[in-house]
């Protein structure tokens, strides 16, 4: 089943890319040496080793390696647990490397853009520690901000650009997805305008339109992702933007409730455990498949990897002394049903063919590129895809 799906996701990213003809004017080489268009940022995460054995077998598919290993505090100091291995494998191969700075907290957030104190250390810190670390840039992904804080966050990024770009380093943005610029909600926040024109890369996380909040169904629907492409390249310059590929999906219990996210190997296993075969919806452009399965039944875990024998140095900051306010009380899980019990499921993932219709989409926008969430997570079918679209990219630029 496998090789067809292989041929069909190469043969629909020819059609898409030798039937778009993109200007090359407007995609000249960046200071750093990053392509001009087709090209590639890789979210790595340090908790699964699928993450590093992604990055290791694909280092020529990849442009800047992106790695979720900063995190923050109320007092603007960061934390952080840098893999040196991991740094010199990417310095090695002429791969650009940013840590990420991850917050999904409105408290947090709020408290780092807006108090005087936290506000400078923050940048003084993000800005010292690229510069100590040797790093290409830093890539900012906040989340989770009250919209209310939209004049803020524009602030704080101009400032962190200007301090970074005076050091010669990049400032790459994750900004949540949206279809027109709304001003409440997740994405309220984020005012694209005014915020890629501070930034060197900004990715449009077009993705997790679905998950445990919702019902089932692709986390990034083809016609959402077409109109979340247009309106951020009437927003942001095309040569700025990376259009955000899902390499996950959900798998739903529509009887009980509740959603788990997987990557797509461990999709396929569990299809093949449950005797499930996988089809390819055509309006949501996103592979699926459905099972029934009793309640005391496991999914069956992914590939065991060993544990990264790898050189990770932290850094700690001073202790924060400001107490974040009091959380409401945890929610009481929904009792797990009864063994015997039949559970329905339905599953959604995207695959290799999923990521030539999105790739499409960047073309047609004349985006600078894609990015992806997350190495590890991926079709392996992906890479030759992305191969062949990086040299049809490459051979219209020469």
């Amino acid at each position: 089943m496998r090789v067809p799906r292989l041929w069909c996701g190469l043969l629909a990213a020819a059609a898409i890319l030798l039937a778009v003809s993109l200007p090359v004017s407007g995609f000249a080489q960046t200071r750093t040496g990053l392509p001009g268009s087709g090209l590639v940022l890789g979210y790595y995460v340090p908790y699964d080793p699928t993450s590093w054995a992604s990055l290791q077998a694909h280092p020529d598919q990849l442009d800047i390696v992106a790695a979720q290993w900063a995190t923050i505090d109320a007092c603007g100091g960061l934390n952080t647990h840098d893999d040196q291995t991991l740094k010199q494998f990417a310095h090695d191969h002429g791969l650009r490397m940013e840590p990420s700075l991850f917050t999904a907290s409105a408290w947090l957030d709020h408290r780092v853009l807006t108090d005087e104190a936290a506000r400078a250390a923050a940048i003084q810190n993000v800005v010292q520690y690229t510069l100590d670390e040797g790093y290409d840039g830093f890539d900012l992904d906040l989340e989770g901000i009250s919209a209310s804080d939209r004049d803020a966050l524009t602030a704080f990024v101009t400032d962190l650009g200007a301090s970074l770009h005076e050091q010669g380093k990049l400032l790459t943005l994750a900004l949540g997805a949206k279809e027109r610029d709304v001003t409440t909600g997740w994405s309220g926040a984020f005012d694209y305008a005014s915020l890629g024109a501070q930034a060197d890369l900004v990715t449009i996380m077009a993705y997790e339109y679905t998950g445990p909040f919702s019902g089932p169904g692709s986390v990034a629907p083809y016609d959402w992702v077409a109109r979340v492409a247009a309106f951020a390249s009437q927003q942001i310059s095309g040569n700025k933007v990376l259009l955000g590929l899902a390499f996950y999906g959900y798998d739903w219990n529509t009887t009980s409730g509740g959603a788990l996210a997987m990557g797509y190997p461990r999709a396929m296993a569990l299809a093949e455990h449950e005797q499930a075969e996988p089809g390819f919806d055509p309006s949501q452009q996103s592979l699926t498949f459905g099972y029934t399965a009793d309640a005391a039944d496991q999914i069956p875990p992914g590939p065991a990897l060993p544990r990264l024998q790898h050189t990770i140095t932290t850094r700690t900051s001073p202790a924060c002394d400001v107490v974040p306010p009091a959380t409401a009380p945890t929610p009481q899980p929904t009792p797990a049903p009864q063994a015997g019990t039949p559970q329905t499921h339905a599953v959604w993932i995207e695959d290799s063919v999923s990521a030539s219709a999105r790739i499409g989409l960047a073309d047609a926008r004349h985006l600078r590129g894609i990015a992806t969430w997350r190495l590890g997570f991926e079709d392996p079918n992906v890479w030759p895809l992305l191969d062949q679209w990086r040299q049809v990219t490459a051979a219209r630029q020469s």
